[in-house]
């Protein structure tokens, strides 16, 4: 890759339109981790990505839009995740459930920036429509009631168990996965 004349940062052209965006949003999770939403600054994401300050705006129209890009795609990036896992347990709603929640535990390990992004989006948390869709198929004879109480019950366990790991309170191997899927199919007994 050729250097540019200025700054010496590599030519946009010779990375790739489709990679120089990744690369983008990429250092913006970065950003919005070390520096909020606030103080987000699109120079040093462009300093991160050694491109020049108006690098962002070929992509992106504004602050906001770089933002908002980040949540969709840590939002896709999960939602890949959770699409395989539907797919190996298809048929299966209550261990689609709980693959669920730790394959979004251990995608939160593998991706430490992505969870303390996510938490800065005005949306929901992540799993509150897979928990709520997978609970129904499980027991479509309970109350919608009931069915959104053990459905903040799974997603606090989920939650819980990725906060404890990150943090360095529960061990990050196996033994911990095996009790997280215990735990998960205690609650789904209880449901019943």
């Amino acid at each position: 890759m050729k250097k540019s004349e200025k700054g010496g940062g590599i030519l946009e052209e010779e990375r790739g339109l489709a990679s120089v965006r990744e690369q983008l949003i990429i250092a913006g999770i970065g950003e919005l981790e070390t520096h909020g939403m606030t103080d987000f600054s699109l120079r040093r994401v462009a300093a991160a990505c050694n491109l020049s300050c108006a690098a962002p705006y070929k992509h992106f129209a504004s602050k906001e839009a770089l933002i908002e890009a980040i949540f969709a795609y840590i939002h896709q990036q999960l939602q890949f995740l959770l699409d395989q896992v539907a797919t190996v347990f298809d048929g299966d709603p209550r261990r689609q459930l709980i693959e669920s929640g730790v394959a979004y535990v251990r995608f939160c390990m593998a991706n430490p920036h992505f969870r303390a992004v996510s938490t800065l989006s005005g949306n929901t948390l992540p799993l509150a429509d897979t928990v709520s869709t997978l609970l129904t198929a499980c027991f479509p004879h309970i109350s919608a009631e009931e069915l959104a109480e053990s459905a903040l019950v799974l997603r606090s366990i989920i939650y819980g168990t990725a906060l404890l790991l990150e943090s360095g309170e529960l061990p990050n191997d196996e033994q911990s996965v095996t009790r997280l899927r215990q735990r998960l199919e205690r609650q789904l007994a209880q449901t019943e």
